[in-house]
């Protein structure tokens, strides 16, 4: 199968997990319960959150290194944030793996999850499941050839306060907390250039969007929005030069979220000044943005180096240092620049 149409399998199949555990009320009250030294079992893994991250991570790891033969090697070339061994109180190291079979899986989470049968064939039940192209309602191919050195970067479940508390509070048509802005975000990357090249990101609760350099599921370039999404914790200064120049800023939640409005054009940028996004919340997201004339640059190297710098991308270095600038016009980046450096 063709890789793109396989990552957007996989990255349904990992909203459909995301959606089980939000939405079944035994995998619901693993996710949000919070108990006490004295309470906990000490053999039941402390953060089921992470389990599902991780599980999630899994899945993308076995199912395309699995399936796409025309890149053997790419197994063992995806990355993400989480790592995929558990220990207990007891000691006890698990690691969490996607078996041959549904049974073998549910048999190695019931060992993370102190023999939760339920939780267990849940979770198993939906990593087996299989999903078709179809039921994604989407067609892609990728018409254009991949080097052979690519790599993959994952997050599993971005924007995990949201997804959890759930609570949709709406700003302009942009969604600033909520499920919708929980996504699953997957990104090709050449390692020879560093540059990513095949994006897909899925909203569990919304849409899902794909891209490569020629092709996109988005529209052209809408018109200006003046609208720029930031974070909470942006500088005052940033924050007056935009306002100023009557820009509107919004603090949406989450980077791949906030991403997602410069790609739907819901927003003209987001810009981050700080060190605090990573290579797994914006390889997807940037290959998309690519394939519409953008992209996410260094902040600092625009601002500080005078120098447009596209992010880019290895299997080590996980920290987008010197901020990001993600936009989908490049006169829009210019006119940001200009007022930035004011």
């Amino acid at each position: 199968m063709d890789l793109l149409q396989e990552l957007i399998i996989v990255s349904e199949k990992a909203a459909n997990i995301a959606r089980l555990c939000r939405q079944n009320h035994h995998l619901f009250n693993l996710l949000i319960q919070k108990k006490s030294e004295r309470e906990a079992n000490s053999r039941f893994v402390e953060d089921f959150k992470t389990l599902a991250d991780v599980l999630i991570q899994q899945l993308v790891q076995h199912d395309i290194g699995a399936k796409v033969i025309q890149f053997p090697a790419l197994k063992s070339s995806i990355f993400g944030e989480e790592t995929n061994t558990f220990l207990n109180k007891l000691g006890d190291s698990i690691t969490v793996e996607i078996k041959d079979t549904r049974e073998a899986t549910a048999d190695l989470l019931r060992i993370v999850l102190n023999q939760d049968s339920q939780a267990a064939d849940l979770l198993a039940h939906e990593v087996h499941n299989e999903v078709l192209l179809l039921e994604t309602r989407q067609n892609p191919s990728i018409e254009f050839t991949l080097g052979e050195e690519i790599g993959v970067w994952v997050d599993p479940i971005d924007s995990t306060a949201e997804y959890i508390n759930g609570i949709e509070e709406t700003t302009n048509g942009i969604t600033i907390r909520g499920l919708k802005c929980v996504t699953v975000l997957i990104g090709v990357f050449d390692k020879k250039t560093g540059l990513p090249v095949v994006g897909v990101i899925n909203q569990p609760w919304g849409t899902c969007f794909w891209g490569h350099p020629l092709e996109t599921n988005l529209p052209p370039t809408p018109p200006s929005t003046k609208t720029v999404c930031v974070s909470s914790s942006e500088t005052p200064e940033v924050i007056t030069k935009l306002t100023e120049n009557g820009y509107n800023l919004i603090e949406a939640s989450g980077a791949g979220y906030k991403i997602l409005t410069v790609i739907t054009g819901q927003a003209d940028a987001y810009i981050l000044t700080k060190d605090t996004t990573f290579k797994w919340d914006t390889c997807g997201p940037q290959a998309i943005l690519r394939a519409l004339g953008g992209d996410i640059v260094v902040y600092g190297d625009a601002l500080i180096n005078n120098s447009i710098t596209s992010v880019t991308y290895t299997e080590k270095k996980v920290c987008n240092s010197g901020g990001i600038i993600a936009f989908r016009s490049v006169e829009i980046l210019n006119e940001l620049i200009r007022i930035l450096r004011l």
